[in-house]
């Protein structure tokens, strides 16, 4: 059985004789894999790990008790970090996130899952500043 344990800065995920460490601090957007979950780094930098992303989610879910996080949910396949969030377009179904490197990376996401966020943060945080 896996064990997922969380610490304030970093995900830890063991399965078997194999431990996996995520950076919250680094993370970007984990994406979905059928039951592997992509984990996309600002620097670039990805890989994959064996834990759907519904275990992932668990497990921020977890963090956010003791430790608030940016992280959320958008549907069935990313969960972003709201953070490095740059524009929301839900036109054009785009989700653009800013990289540390000053790129930027756009997700393909519903329309009714961007109106959710676009709503989630302007009725949070209106016009001003977050």
């Amino acid at each position: 059985m896996a064990q997922l344990y969380t610490d304030y800065h970093r995900l830890c995920l063991s399965l078997h004789d194999e431990l996996f460490i995520i950076d919250l601090n680094q993370t970007l957007y984990f994406m979905a894999d059928d039951h592997y979950t992509h984990v996309y780094y600002v620097t670039g930098t990805h890989f994959m790990v064996p834990f759907g992303l519904s275990r992932i989610e668990e497990s921020l879910e977890r963090l956010a008790i003791r430790h608030p996080h940016p992280f959320q949910r958008l549907g069935r396949k990313y969960i972003a970090n709201l953070a490095s969030v740059l524009n929301i377009n839900t036109t054009k179904q785009q989700l653009t996130l800013l990289a540390a490197n000053g790129k930027t990376v756009t997700l393909q996401v519903s329309k009714p899952v961007l109106r959710e966020l676009l709503s989630t943060i302007t009725d949070t945080y209106g016009n001003g500043l977050i």
